[in-house]
């Protein structure tokens, strides 16, 4: 594995799904860190910054002061193809709710992470199940995935992509 974002902080919507054994069941097979962090959809991807964790939180508690909990529902698969290192990455298509995890993603990306630019990431609101070379490749999966978002986590990456909870906000 190519330990590439230690030191970083990342934000994440972590969703408490019931029936999560069935992603845990096909991420172990395909996802290196299976076993480093929970399922979760990115609302800013790895970066690095020098703003504290109380100016962050502070930040980003403003930014979602008028985001209530919402409803977010999950069902089908996409291999979406990663031109940079030849592999495609397993998303689970998030068809419901994700019209508010692009406003969080992007007020991030508007108040806090200024200096990134959003639009090199392509941002589809996702939860990522692993990889594959085989761009046929055969995964059923075939349940739907319903939960409440109340929370909002930070988390630093450490030593081998290990997930740090750094803090998390209530909706």
């Amino acid at each position: 594995m190519n330990y590439i974002n230690e030191g970083k902080r990342d934000i994440l919507i972590i969703p408490k799904f019931n029936n999560i054994h069935k992603i845990q069941m096909i991420r172990e097979k395909y996802d290196e860190l299976f076993d480093i962090i929970e399922p979760h959809i990115t609302l800013a991807f790895p970066f690095r910054s020098n703003i504290s964790n109380e100016k962050l939180r502070q930040q980003l508690t403003e930014i979602i002061r008028d985001i209530n909990p919402f409803r977010i529902k999950c069902k089908g698969l996409t291999l979406r193809k990663d031109k940079k290192i030849n592999t495609y990455y397993i998303f689970l298509n998030i068809v419901e709710g994700k019209e508010i995890i692009n406003e969080i993603n992007h007020k991030i990306y508007e108040n806090i992470l200024r200096d990134v630019d959003l639009k090199k990431y392509n941002y589809e609101p996702h939860i990522t199940l692993g990889t594959t070379n085989n761009p046929n490749e055969k995964i059923e999966l075939n349940e739907e995935f319903e939960t409440i978002v109340d929370s909002i986590v930070v988390e630093q990456i450490g030593k081998n992509e290990k997930s740090i909870l750094e803090f998390m906000i209530n909706l």
